[in-house]
């Protein structure tokens, strides 16, 4: 053979050879190889949510849709909390079934109290499935005038299921705590008058709101406002941040 024609035979080689590309270089051999990859990925995580969940149920774990599992012991301890402190009287927001409760002394007549409810609403919007905010009453009548009243007046809208409406109307319209205005602000909320203005005059949760208070001075309350989070006193306002922060180490420590 001529070198001419070797020469022909190696291009011709090389031409054929330019023209064929791997499978797996190829746009679908690619696309098939990221597939295999994304189907073994999920199998695999499939298996390792199968040996978990066998392995929470094999211990007596309890599910929570919101936190995952949850062993029967933080579950119990939890509600036997709640259970404690939880009475007839405490409007309360949140969960049913609360693994967080968070017990609150305020005073409609402190103005960190009002600082702080932006922050409490923002809490709760965010952990309302999983923690339960109880509110009690401290009112502060030696340093602001017209708190007793305005803690019976808010009573007195639980009692007809305003309770939030009529607490926010009070921290709104902080300070103007004259038993005249605190009708009008029943009013406003579509309570109904006469009960209502029958319920405030004869002071009737008067005993409740000083059982409130023992209950805050015996827990450790010296001012408003105060946070009782799972048995553990917080006293001052409490940013988001800290929200966060508390409620975050208390779901990865259990204290």
């Amino acid at each position: 053979m001529s070198i001419e024609d070797k020469i022909k035979e190696r291009m011709d080689k090389a031409v054929i050879q330019s023209y064929y590309i791997p499978w797996y270089k190829r746009i679908w051999g690619k696309f098939l190889i990221l597939v295999a990859i994304v189907v073994l990925f999920l199998l695999l995580y499939f298996v390792y949510l199968l040996i978990n969940n066998m392995w929470h149920i094999n211990r007596g774990d309890i599910y929570n849709p919101e936190l995952g599992w949850v062993t029967d012991e933080q579950f119990v301890q939890s509600q036997e909390l709640v259970t404690e402190l939880m009475t007839d009287d405490d409007p309360w927001l949140g969960a049913e079934q609360p693994l967080i409760f968070i017990v609150a002394y305020e005073s409609f007549g402190c103005p960190y109290c009002k600082a702080n409810q932006t922050d409490i609403k923002a809490m709760i919007a965010k952990f309302g499935s999983i923690a339960r905010f109880i509110t009690k009453d401290f009112p502060t009548d030696a340093l602001h005038l017209g708190a007793t009243e305005a803690h019976l007046a808010a009573a007195c809208a639980h009692e007809q299921n305003k309770y939030w409406e009529y607490h926010d109307i009070l921290f709104t319209n902080q300070g103007d705590f004259t038993k005249n205005q605190l009708k009008e602000y029943a009013k406003s909320v579509g309570l109904n008058q006469q009960q209502f203005d029958e319920c405030l005059d004869t002071e009737k949760y008067k005993q409740e709101i000083k059982q409130d208070y023992a209950s805050g001075v015996q827990a450790g309350v010296e001012g408003t406002p105060s946070y009782i989070i799972n048995g553990n006193l917080f006293p001052g306002t409490i940013s988001i941040a800290l929200w966060e922060e508390i409620i975050g180490f208390i779901l990865k420590e259990g204290f």
